[in-house]
């Protein structure tokens, strides 16, 4: 940052000790209305997905916004069988519920039914993200004690970066601030007002926390509007950087162009824009041939991010140039779906028979899997991550809303299925020739298999052929042996 454009910053927010004492004055007057979380939590096991792993205890930070709502992270209630709130200073809790979440964001709003907890709170406004090097303070209950924490922190950068929780490549901004467990959920305050919401650390760096912005905020609080979360949409094309000179050339693009090369737009968005087409502006906005938009206030944004701040079905035009005509297109914004879900609060389902166990393969049971290798390479040293040649599925788009992948994710070894205990982990692609939608197709799938051999075709070509009646024969001892309660959970 050059001296002119931190004259300007001062200009605007006084001199840097005077932004500090203002800042830290105006907190003091909303500390009330900066609440704990207590929270069980009673998670899946995607591991073995007809049962849950053992219930454990956290906590985490919010804040009371307008409404007599309380804002905090979707991370900080997710799985959650029961919720309490305490205000600052006091011992007294008070039962929360979820009223609404967004996982994309890392967003939730909790509820308090008894009126009297609001008594004496203050509800902090929303504010304006500040610019980078601008000063402000995290509020929360990190881990080190029981009583309210203030950190302050410099916003070191503000871009896209990756959602912890959700996988999503959303907006986030930087702090140099410590932010440890117990803070996710708490506000970040500038000039008296929520700035931000600290969400997410990096273990590997010093002092490196993340806050999610309020442009991302107030996306969540206006998709609520209607009583009802889409989330925020999926960029619903790839892109290719047009840096090369020779490529532009061969793309027919003139010296006044810029942009980025389409490609693998998905089907399911019934998109106007083609494989090949060359992206040369956004809602007038012009694309820079590294995939950046320059906004009307002078800030860089990546394509992305550009997509994502719109709200699910809402219209944006492109521009793009087709075989060196230029034409401009409309496209409203959609939610695409992918084949692998991040499942967050349903239970996972999951279909067995002959102790063969399919389920749908998630990010969730990916995460378990790689949480297992982790475990098994510090005892020895090294191996191969079980389940990573799954990794290459987790972002393929679903052509049609019931895909899904399914695959084979164990088989309990007995006599009627012993020889296939290595093909575990494998997706199944077709049933008796049939091509596999999704988990509970392969269930009517097998179920209307009454006699004979039954195919299950891998993806790795590998058919499995077993004898149905056999496999249908031993399952309920099977299940017994390993205390699995039934043969399926389809909802």
């Amino acid at each position: 940052m050059n001296d002119s454009t931190e004259n300007k910053l001062m200009d605007r927010f006084g001199s840097k000790q005077e932004t500090t004492m203002k800042n830290l004055h105006r907190t003091t007057t909303t500390l009330n209305a900066i609440v704990r979380l207590d929270v069980t939590f009673s998670e899946p096991d995607f591991r073995a997905p007809w049962q849950n792993c053992e219930q454990y205890f956290g906590h985490g930070s919010g804040a009371v916004i307008a409404g007599s709502r309380i804002l905090t992270n979707a991370h900080n209630i997710t799985n959650a069988t029961f919720i309490s709130v305490s205000k600052p200073g006091s011992d007294e809790s008070f039962e929360a519920f979820v009223s609404a979440v967004d996982h994309d964001c890392d967003l939730a709003l909790v509820e308090v039914r008894n009126a009297k907890f609001f008594d004496g709170i203050t509800p902090l406004e929303i504010g304006i993200t500040p610019p980078v090097r601008s000063e402000v303070q995290v509020a929360g209950y990190p881990i080190g004690g029981i009583g309210l924490s203030i950190t302050q922190g410099i916003i070191s950068r503000i871009e896209e970066s990756e959602y912890v929780h959700s996988s999503c490549r959303l907006l986030a901004a930087q702090l140099d601030a410590a932010i440890n467990p117990g803070n996710s959920g708490g506000p970040v305050i500038f000039d008296g007002k929520i700035v931000g919401i600290a969400f997410q650390g990096r273990p590997d760096g010093e002092s490196l926390g993340y806050m999610i912005p309020t442009e991302i905020i107030r996306h969540f609080l206006t998709d609520l509007e209607d009583g009802r979360i889409d989330g925020f949409p999926t960029p619903f094309f790839k892109y290719f950087h047009l840096i090369n000179p020779d490529m532009r050339r061969a793309l027919k693009m003139g010296e006044n162009h810029s942009g980025v090369l389409l490609c693998n737009v998905a089907e399911a968005a019934q998109s106007a824009l083609r494989d090949g087409d060359v992206l040369l502006a956004v809602d007038g906005l012009k694309v820079s041939n590294n995939g950046h938009i320059d906004t009307a206030d002078g800030e860089l944004h990546s394509l992305r991010f550009r997509l994502c701040d719109k709200q699910v079905g809402e219209t944006v035009e492109f521009r793009v140039l087709r075989d060196g005509q230029e034409l401009v297109l409309s496209q409203p914004m959609v939610k695409i779906p992918y084949r692998c879900r991040n499942i967050r609060t349903a239970r996972p389902e999951y279909y067995s028979i002959g102790g063969l166990v399919f389920t749908a393969f998630s990010e969730n049971l990916m995460e378990a899997l790689l949480s297992d290798s982790l475990r098994l390479f510090s005892r020895l040293k090294g191996g191969p991550v079980r389940g990573s040649a799954l990794e290459k599925y987790l972002k393929e788009f679903a052509t049609s809303p019931d895909e899904e992948l399914v695959i084979l994710q164990a088989v309990l070894v007995d006599k009627v299925n012993n020889g296939v205990q290595n093909c575990d982990l494998q997706p199944v692609t077709e049933v008796n020739g049939t091509k596999v939608r999704n988990l509970r197709h392969l269930a009517e799938l097998v179920d209307r298999c009454r006699s004979g051999f039954i195919t299950f075709k891998l993806d790795n070509g590998v058919p499995l052929m077993l004898d149905v009646q056999k496999l249908r024969d031993a399952t309920p001892q099977i299940l017994e042996q390993y205390r699995i309660p039934a043969d399926r959970h389809l909802p």
